[in-house]
């Protein structure tokens, strides 16, 4: 039998699992990938239309400029991080220093520099931790303006997609603009035209070489590069700087080594930093361009206006000298605090304020001159009670009896060290500021008139100061430094109260006038003989009274004010007795020049932060000083006689005691109420309302009553005085 010629089939050779792991998972990464790659398509183009640059094309803020009342610049405020230039004001030099350093590339790559990334990689690889970073200057831009600090690779790749977004907007040389305006390079000083005005003192088109490749260098680490802190850094940081710009052809090495010889020199620091020169003024300011023009802080301190001010700088350096002298304080037992206010009276313009004592004065920090609210003691005797009983026909010569008076409702102020003294003028009881004559004269003119009167010349009288005791400065709110100073206007300017303004005019950018220039306004208060009689008493306060601490070599007028503290268990001694002290002392007070308000005191007066002085001691020097100095080379005028002035002096009204004899001629005796033959004038019953407004005031003892301490003033108690009662009510008050 033949052999068969059929053919054997080879039987089939089985794949290998390892060889079939792989097909599938080759298979099923191509899947994926094409997946991954339509997925990753489809996620950069969301990312990219969601990605938002729109802020960098926002208008930059502008730095607001203020002017003294000469028109001089007074200083520069923003609240920019930079000032900023447009490319052509920076020198080229500048420019290819900081594109060596930051981005060799800038002006081949799109966005990101991929040979830059691959480059960073491998050295970073290489030496086993990050040493060299692959941000372009367009990622550095997007990272500072339009992303967070946070460091994950959502955030990363988002700097990516912004990046390539910046590109397709807008061209190398807006970019780069953008990038030296915004970047931060240290020492609080954002782009590039603060840098060279902060380390060099110097415009940026003015900088050097050397200056160039020092400031390109600090943005990568603006704290270890710093010129200031750590100069050998920064100077090896610089001189790496030129070496790249020597390599890429941007110098000579000649120019390099040239530069690098230079030595560091730094400017000075800047003598007037943003809102450091005349900081109490300049809050004030805009605080009033807020008020009276409705701007916002925002657009305040970010539109470049232009506003021009009421301010003297001499009197303004005038105060701030004195205040900046620890030997115009002499109590102060740590944190006390005052504030002072200057005014033209004649126009209410406001010429300088020093608004706390603090050494290194923060921006926006509390005004105690301007956003006090303290009760004024005495200070308020002249606007409350004598202006008003003047304006009513009484006269310095007619006559109130001082003595222990009830006036409804068990009110009994007390006078300083409870002396009496009979029958007293006007002038007299306001000379030497009594308690009792002074709520008499109130009382006889009537509460609303006095309130009226008070409220007419901008003092922020309550409902809760309808009392007696408001005569004495009991307000329960209180006033500032500079309501006061507006009031006090009135009698140096021929009885029209002057409107205070710190703010003459603004205008925008573009020199456009915003809202009107403020003209003085004036407010007709009292008749000009009432004033200038009103200034005469005054000025017996300074040269025989409470005040003499003001005297000064020309003519001065004035009121001292200091009131009690308060009538608690913390400020009695281990006997129950008052301690003897105060919580505000004040001096309001007016040559024909200026008018000015001092306020002294502790934030929080307790048991160790009060004062052991008066109104008329530090408050009254501070004055002097300030004025004087503001004065100096000034020549010397006297008040303003008003034009057919015809003196009424009075003396035929008899008050709080119509049949008591007059008191007898002043032999040098005490005057107080056990002196033989003095007897006590009758009280005449208090009208229904007063009465019921002196019950609030908690069996009417109050400040200025019995338990009053001495001082040589008695003023208002502080309103926490009368536990129970309502503040500020039913209280006596002090010269």
């Amino acid at each position: 039998m033949e052999p068969s010629h059929e053919t054997q089939q080879q039987p089939k050779k089985k794949a290998s699992p390892f060889k079939i792991i792989l097909l599938l998972l080759g298979s099923v990464l191509a899947v994926v990938g094409l997946g991954g790659l339509g997925w990753g398509i489809q996620t950069y183009r969301q990312m990219y239309a969601g990605t938002d640059i729109s802020l960098l094309d926002k208008e930059p803020a502008r730095s607001t400029f203020f002017y003294d009342r000469s028109g001089a610049v007074i200083t520069e405020l923003t609240n920019a991080r930079m000032e900023y230039m447009l490319l052509n004001h920076f020198p080229k030099i500048m420019l290819d220093a900081v594109t060596a350093v930051e981005d060799a590339r800038f002006y081949e790559h799109h966005g990101l520099d991929y040979q830059g990334i691959a480059r960073a990689f491998y050295q970073n690889l290489k030496s086993g931790y990050t040493v060299e970073g692959g941000s372009t200057i367009t990622q550095q831009l997007a990272k500072t303006m339009l992303l967070t600090p946070e460091q994950t690779y959502r955030r990363k790749l988002k700097e990516a997609v912004a990046s390539l977004k910046i590109e397709d907007t807008y061209s190398k040389d807006q970019i780069l603009e953008k990038y030296l305006n915004y970047i931060y390079f240290g020492e609080g000083a954002w782009g590039l035209q603060r840098a060279a005005e902060t380390y060099f003192g110097k415009d940026a088109s003015q900088l050097t070489l050397a200056e160039s490749a020092l400031l390109a260098g600090i943005p990568k680490s603006p704290t270890n590069y710093s010129p200031v802190k750590k100069p050998e850094a920064s100077k090896e940081r610089r001189n790496l700087v030129l070496s790249l710009m020597a390599e890429q052809g941007r110098i000579t090495p000649a120019q390099r080594d040239e530069a690098m010889k230079e030595e560091i020199r730094l400017a000075a620091p800047a003598a007037q930093q943003t809102a450091k020169i005349y900081p109490s003024y300049i809050d004030h300011v805009i605080n009033e361009a807020s008020q009276k023009y409705g701007l916002t802080e925002q657009q305040i301190l970010s539109s470049g206006l232009h506003i021009h001010t009421n301010l003297d700088p001499k009197v303004q350096q005038a105060a701030e000298e004195v205040y900046r002298n620890p030997d115009f304080f002499p109590e102060d037992k740590g944190g006390l605090q005052s504030g002072i206010v200057l005014m033209e009276p004649q126009t209410g313009a406001v010429l300088g304020i020093v608004g706390s004592r603090n050494p290194d004065p923060k921006f926006r920090e509390f005004n105690y001159a301007t956003q006090n609210e303290r009760q004024p003691g005495s200070t308020l005797k002249p606007l409350l009670v004598y202006a008003p009983a003047l304006a009513a026909g009484f006269g310095p010569r007619d006559q109130i009896y001082d003595t222990e008076t009830d006036f409804g409702g068990g009110y009994t102020p007390m006078n300083y060290r409870k002396q009496f003294h009979g029958w007293v003028t006007l002038e007299e009881a306001l000379v030497e500021s009594y308690n009792i004559p002074a709520v008499a004269l109130l009382k006889e003119i009537g509460i609303d008139q006095g309130l009226e009167f008070g409220r007419k010349a901008g003092l922020p009288l309550q409902e809760a100061d309808r009392t007696l005791g408001i005569a004495l400065g009991g307000m329960s709110k209180g006033t500032s430094p500079l309501q006061m100073a507006q009031a006090y206007t009135m009698f140096a300017n021929n009885g029209n109260l002057a409107k205070a303004y710190a703010i003459r005019k603004i205008t925008d950018a573009q020199g456009n006038l915003v809202g009107r220039e403020t003209q003085p306004v004036l407010e007709p208060m009292l008749e000009p003989g009432a004033a200038y009689t009103m200034t005469k008493m005054l000025e017996k306060v300074v040269t025989e009274g409470t005040g003499r601490s003001a005297r000064m070599d020309r003519p001065v007028a004035g009121k001292t004010g200091t009131t009690q503290l308060p009538d608690t268990p913390e400020f009695k001694d281990r006997w129950g007795n008052q301690i003897d002290g105060s919580k505000d002392a004040w001096f309001v007070g007016y040559t024909p020049e200026l008018v000015a308000a001092v306020w002294l005191g502790y934030e929080k007066t307790n048991k160790d932060h009060y004062l052991t002085t008066t109104g008329g001691k530090y408050p009254a020097s501070l004055f002097k000083e300030v004025v004087s100095r503001a004065l100096k080379d000034v020549p010397v005028t006297a008040f303003s006689r008003p034009e057919k002035y015809r003196a009424y002096a009075g003396g035929r009204k008899r008050i709080n005691g119509e049949n008591a004899p007059k008191y007898a001629e002043r032999t040098g005796e005490s005057g107080t109420a056990k002196a033989a033959g003095t007897p006590a004038a009758p009280a005449a019953a208090p009208a229904p309302q007063e009465a019921a407004a002196a019950q609030t005031a908690g069996g009417g003892t109050g400040a200025g009553s019995s338990t009053q301490p001495g001082g040589d003033e008695a003023d208002a108690q502080a309103p926490e005085a009368a536990a129970g009662t309502a503040a500020g009510t039913g209280t006596g008050a002090t010269p």
